[in-house]
């Protein structure tokens, strides 16, 4: 009796597990199972990414899906460390793949928006505490396409004692990557703000972002008698300069004159990824140099820089990786065929920290599915960190 009851248990909260992370993730899940051509799409390299190693060897071979950069940069003056312990090989490694490309970034671009906020907000420009107008942020998510948004959105603003201020929506978009708020903050701080820095900090190499609504509704709203893949794929060819300008101008007239947005699904995998493709794009060597330079306190100002470090500066979530960083600061974006991040850590009374940017882009649906649901890019990510092994076969493999 008592095994039959532990059976019974067991079976149900399995059942409940696998439940959840179906319900959570349903909208992956339905896009790739309701498409036979993209279950198949790249699965003979799925046996492979069971582990990291394995992880390795696809970006190295297929180098065209993949940038990956993980460096030591100085934190101070040698004359400024307090008995910091000898760097081993493996902590002073430099692994440059691929790096110099421009890729699609996604919500990596909201970092621009992050620097800018910083940088108004330290230099008096704007106070932190000025409220948001929540309705507003809203009417950014589009129905269908931001459930799981909206649905936290209206939690977090449900549970906040106070109506929110700038500052609380920015620490609401470092945790969340919600594209309403992100398309908020570019108008709220001004898009004029928001470009002018990023050209300047990213000299060419990191496009400003645009608001998410207008690029995912310049999409969306194709011609009658011609379908979405079509419509993508005339977007792709379109003079960039002229289509960002087309989205900025859509979400600026959302901005203006809030209008309700019908609910839209996009079901086809690689609809999903060309509109991914159609993201403002970073090289991964200037990211992360903007990155060293916010933890150096080199950012634009002190005062700037060392905002930034508390917005960015958080506890990290993996277990085995806390005992071997002081701290630790990370942003990664999972969207459909697209794993990309950066990361930085340093340990306590180190000499310097390491800066990792990590960009696969335009994967095979069946490899992308595999890969998603171990998270194996924050692993990846982590076990650089603290995993010298992984470290040398990665700097081995891709050389």
């Amino acid at each position: 009796m008592r095994l039959l009851t532990f059976l019974l248990v067991f079976l149900a909260v399995a059942v409940l597990v696998v439940g959840s992370i179906f319900w959570i993730n349903r909208d992956s899940f339905l896009t790739v199972f309701q498409n036979r051509p993209a279950i198949l799409e790249g699965s003979e390299w799925v046996e492979k990414t069971y582990s990291l190693g394995g992880l390795i060897e696809f970006m190295a071979e297929q180098p065209q899906h993949a940038s990956l950069l993980s460096i030591p940069y100085p934190e101070r003056a040698a004359a400024d460390i307090d008995e910091a312990p000898a760097a081993t090989p493996a902590d002073s490694l430099s692994i440059r793949y691929r790096s110099d490309m421009m890729h699609p970034a996604g919500t990596l671009s909201n970092l621009m928006l992050v620097i800018t906020y910083a940088d108004l907000a330290t230099s008096g420009s704007l106070d932190p505490r000025t409220p948001v107008d929540t309705d507003k942020i809203a009417s950014f998510h589009i129905p269908g396409l931001d459930r799981r948004h909206q649905q936290a959105f209206r939690r977090w603003h449900s549970e906040l004692p106070a109506p929110p201020t700038v500052e609380d929506l920015v620490r609401y978009l470092l945790q969340h990557n919600d594209p309403a708020a992100a398309d908020y903050l570019f108008f709220r701080l001004g898009p004029d703000e928001v470009t002018g820095r990023t050209l300047l900090l990213g000299d060419g190499l990191i496009e400003p972002p645009i608001p998410q609504f207008g690029l995912r509704m310049a999409a969306l709203r194709h011609p009658a008698g011609q379908t979405l893949s079509e419509h993508l794929a005339v977007l792709t060819e379109t003079e960039r300069s002229v289509f960002l300008e087309d989205a900025v101008a859509i979400a600026r007239q959302q901005w203006d004159r809030p209008a309700e947005i019908a609910p839209a699904t996009i079901s086809a995998f690689q609809d999903q990824r060309m509109l991914h493709g159609l993201y403002p794009r970073i090289q991964p060597d200037r990211l992360a140099d903007l990155i060293a330079a916010i933890l150096q306190g080199t950012l634009i100002s002190d005062a700037a820089s060392e905002e930034l470090q508390k917005l960015l500066m958080r506890e990290p979530d993996d277990r085995l990786l806390k005992p071997h960083v002081g701290w630790y600061a990370a942003q990664f974006d999972e969207r459909m065929s697209y794993l990309c991040g950066w990361s930085a850590a340093g340990k306590t009374k180190s000499s310097g920290f390491r800066v990792q940017v990590m960009m696969a882009v335009d994967i095979p649906a069946g490899l992308w599915f595999h890969m998603n649901s171990n998270f194996m890019v924050r692993d990846f990510h982590n076990r650089m960190f603290y995993d010298p092994a992984i470290r040398t076969r990665s700097h081995d493999l891709l050389r």
